[in-house]
């Protein structure tokens, strides 16, 4: 289990040399309450904040977790020699998951560019997983799988 951290949290003005444990709490409170704040949701208790969601965008199945970058599978089916095979290409997202909020949307923030500030591309230059991915927030109906932080 993980204790519940925001990353970045110690580095938003605040210095690590001689922070104190209730300081880095301090700090992962404000920085946490400031990404509800921007992403416009209500920060959840402590023992009810999200490191881990689990999720699908079409073929794709990606996972979110706080502190790292997201991670993904894309099955791809070929044909050869009149035969079928399936392999998995694995999948990377580009920016690092800050938070995860509960919600009809779940909204995971991540530290990528803003949907507003995002560059806007012809739609048909982009497959929706890769538009609905590369904003930031990202919005996730159902998640197949959620875990929490221990606090």
């Amino acid at each position: 289990m993980t204790k519940f951290f925001v990353p970045g949290a110690a580095d938003a003005g605040l210095s690590d040399a001689g922070l104190s444990d209730a300081g880095q709490a301090d700090a992962n409170e404000a920085a946490y309450r400031r990404l509800a704040e921007l992403a416009l949701m209500v920060p959840a208790a402590p023992g009810r904040r999200i490191r881990q969601v689990a999720f699908k965008v079409g073929r794709e199945s990606w996972t979110a977790e706080v502190g790292r970058k997201m991670t993904g599978t894309r099955p791809e089916h070929r044909r050869r020699k009149g035969e079928f095979t399936t392999t998995t290409e694995k999948l990377s997202g580009h920016a690092t998951v800050l938070a995860i909020f509960a919600g009809t949307p779940f909204t995971i923030v991540t530290d990528g560019e803003s949907a507003a500030s995002a560059p806007s591309a012809p739609e048909s230059s982009l497959s929706a997983p890769e538009s609905s991915l590369s904003t930031n927030p990202i919005l996730v109906d159902k998640p197949s799988r959620v875990a929490y932080f221990t606090d």
